[in-house]
């Protein structure tokens, strides 16, 4: 890309936003076509649905980039007359009108000059004129939800609501009954929403059955992963030997371009490269662990802290100890375990208490205070963690699903239980004379959350 001039290394690797030169388009599903195909014939409404971060903004933004859209994201929508007066901000309408009308009338009569009366400075003697000028002002209202809706109308604008699973249930009824007559007229209108949501218009509103149009966007492969990879080195005029970096970055990607974008753009910067070199450069490993730790410091804290602490109401908990000495509950076992899978997105319950065989020093829990454990954390994320649930087990199919991939990554990297907590290295940590490694980050978040 002889084109790409002085371009910045956060121009290329984009995480988190709507990347350019390292977009990939995932051909094989026509996903681009399917959309434009929607915008093209109408008439319903298109729900476009995957797990998080797995692109789906970045595609709608893609296809739409030379459509006059309005992008709302659920969460900032409350109400029905919220959603109209974000429209009507987000286009700048008016809701007052202001009319002014003027009239003018010119009275003309003669008289005697020598009476000296009523004369106007420039009429002739013998004359008079008298001019009377009247202004009528009145002022009238429109309701921001008949103007947003007018604008709507028009034929001129595309609406996307992003996030729609983060609006309440009974919302969702209000906008998609407010939205049909408009739909019906030829309003484009895109929701996106997470997997296990995608059906919420059919859901709410009966009567759309048959006006929705579904979309899955799913997990990347490792091809497409290692694209994302491969057209951002290009750009920045960076060779990776053998492939073997790009490789690495996108078997811990857990399946998502955001991920293999953050993990590309540091690897860049890891190795000195904020712009495109004029002589080319070579991209070389970093250390791995340090590295990914480092990433995953930053990733699902909270959803992690939350799930190690189970149900607030329940502080006696049984103290078990793994292999590696760490003393913690059962939550504690639970998420080491899986963690210990790999961990998997798919985790199966005989696979979860091998896991656990493994791990522990002492016998593994009975099942049902397991599967108890994996229903308390779902309810916990779908309840108290925002945007679609980290975690959800299926008893029917005996399954754990981990839905989120910075969650996934985070598990993986947050703490390695093979850690030994009577070795040198963590008594250093311990007394405060650790260097900034990967085993020390994970020990110290371990010590700060008393799990070791």
């Amino acid at each position: 890309m002889a084109g790409s001039g002085n371009v910045k290394v956060g121009q290329v690797f984009v995480a988190g936003g709507l990347p350019t030169l390292t977009y990939i388009s995932r051909e094989e599903y026509r996903l681009e076509q399917k959309i434009q195909d929607y915008l093209d014939e109408r008439h319903r409404i298109l729900s476009i649905s995957g797990p998080t971060k797995t692109g789906k903004t970045v595609l709608v933004k893609s296809v739409l980039a030379r459509e006059d859209a309005i992008w709302l994201s659920g969460g900032t929508i409350s109400s029905l007359d919220e959603l109209w007066s974000l429209i009507a901000d987000y286009l700048g309408l008016i809701t007052q009108v202001e009319t002014t009308q003027t009239s003018s009338e010119t009275d003309s009569r003669t008289t005697k000059g020598e009476l000296g009366v009523g004369v106007l400075k420039g009429a002739k003697e013998g004359q008079s004129a008298t001019s009377y000028t009247t202004s009528d002002r009145t002022a009238r209202s429109r309701s921001i939800s008949s103007v947003a809706r007018d604008a709507l109308r028009s034929g001129l604008h595309s609406l996307v609501i992003d996030d729609f699973h983060y609006i309440e249930p009974d919302v969702q009824l209000q906008i998609v009954r407010g939205l049909k007559d408009l739909v019906f007229d030829g309003l484009p209108v895109i929701v996106i929403a997470v997997p296990h949501r995608a059906y919420d218009v059919v859901r709410v509103e009966k009567e759309m059955t048959g006006r929705v149009e579904q979309l899955e966007v799913g997990f990347w492969s490792k091809n497409e992963l290692l694209a994302i990879a491969h057209k951002g080195f290009e750009a920045l005029n960076v060779q990776d030997p053998n492939g073997e970096v790009a490789e690495r970055l996108a078997g811990e990607s857990f399946s998502s371009p955001h991920l293999m974008q953050t993990f590309c753009l540091h690897v860049c910067k890891e190795n000195g490269v904020r712009e495109r070199s004029q002589e080319g450069a070579i991209i070389t490993a970093p250390i791995w662990d340090d590295f990914f730790a480092a990433r995953a410091s930053n990733t699902s804290r909270t959803a992690f802290d939350m799930l190690v602490q189970g149900p607030r109401q329940r502080t006696d908990r049984k103290v078990r100890t793994l292999k590696s000495g760490t003393a913690t509950d059962i939550y504690g076992v639970v998420l080491a375990g899986i963690a210990h899978t790999g961990p998997l997105t798919s985790v199966t319950y005989e696979a979860l208490r091998a896991s656990l065989r493994e791990i522990l020093s002492s016998e593994v829990p009975q099942r049902q205070e397991i599967t108890r454990v994996l229903e308390e954390m779902s309810k916990i994320a779908r309840v108290h963690i925002e945007g679609e649930p980290v975690v959800d087990y299926d008893e029917s199919l005996s399954r754990l699903y981990i839905s989120d991939p910075f969650f996934a990554f985070f598990l993986r990297w947050r703490v390695d239980a093979d850690v030994d907590p009577k070795s040198e290295e963590v008594k250093a940590i311990i007394a405060g004379q650790a260097n900034n490694s990967a085993v020390g980050q994970r020990v110290l978040y371990w010590r700060t959350h008393g799990m070791n």
